[in-house]
Order: structure tokens, then C-alpha cells, then sequence
């Protein structure tokens, strides 16, 4: 991505260039309309990835568990975090680096997972309702939602 300002650029630089060509004029005749041989460079190749989620999430008695797995991000080494809503409210991850576009999320309940980097979420956190049972967005270092995807959640 960082290859795109420089192409568009190259692209900006050689309109002008064109441009100017077609206005100098070293006869004695007055300016006409521009050539209408000169063609506009061709558009630069932008390629847009597009994000998306593998959301998995369970309820049980005594523990509720979501899963985000985003996959596709932009930038690929960029800091992301994912936010679930589910009846028991909305929580966001702490921010984490993509690996080659690929970020992995955890929340629970269970003490366990939480030692071993989970987000903390209530127990009672996902409950079956109208709808998807959660609600999961990847955002970027911006602030900005990437991806977005629902689930209904295993329900034990």
C-alpha cells in the first residue's frame, strides 16, 4: 500500500507534464483546443482488500466465550481491535498487531483464558435472543470498523 502515493504520483506528475506539453506553443499561432491524440496515462492499479471475520461463541451455565478471528486486514502489520456486543453489552479488546493480515481476538469469562490474554466478559454475557446472539467488528488503529460479522452462539 505504501507503493500507491508514489504511483499516484508518477501518475499526477506525467498529466501535468502532458499538459504543459500541449500548451507550449512555439509557432506564432494562436492556441487551439488540446490534441485530441494526447491520451491521459492509464489508471494506477489499486488493489482493495477486503476484511472478514470468523466469529465463533458459546454459552454455557457458568461461562460465555467469543471467538474473532479477522482475516484480510490492511494494513497487514497493522494494530486492530475487535469489539463484541452481545445482550450483556459491548466490550473491546485491547489493540493487537496483524500478522501478514490475520488477528486473533479472545474474550471469556473463565479465569483461566483471561491469565492467558482473553478480554474479561461477564459470564452471563451471551444470552439467546432475537437476532444474532453476538455481534462482532474488527477496527482499526483509527477507530474505523473494517469488518463486521453476527453469530448465534452455541447455547449449553
Amino acid at each position: 500500500m505504501r507503493n500507491i502515493p508514489i504511483a499516484l504520483t508518477r501518475v499526477a506528475l506525467a498529466a501535468i507534464l502532458a499538459g504543459l506539453g500541449a500548451c507550449a506553443d512555439n509557432s506564432s499561432n494562436p492556441s487551439g483546443p488540446a490534441d485530441p491524440t494526447l491520451k491521459s496515462p492509464p489508471p494506477a492499479d489499486i488493489s482493495v482488500a477486503v476484511a472478514s471475520i470468523r466469529l465463533s461463541c458459546e454459552r454455557r451455565p457458568n461461562r460465555s466465550r467469543i471467538s474473532v478471528d479477522g482475516f484480510g486486514l490492511v494494513p497487514a502489520a497493522g494494530n486492530f481491535r475487535a469489539r463484541v456486543t452481545a445482550s450483556g453489552g459491548t466490550v473491546t479488546s485491547a489493540p493487537k498487531r496483524a500478522v501478514a493480515g490475520q488477528d486473533e481476538f479472545d474474550f471469556d469469562s473463565n479465569l483461566n483464558d483471561i491469565r492467558a490474554g482473553a478480554t474479561r466478559i461477564a459470564a452471563n454475557f451471551i444470552t439467546a435472543r432475537t437476532g444474532p446472539d453476538v455481534v462482532a467488528r474488527i477496527l482499526n488503529a483509527s477507530g474505523q470498523v473494517v469488518a463486521t460479522q453476527g453469530a448465534n452462539c452455541t447455547i449449553r
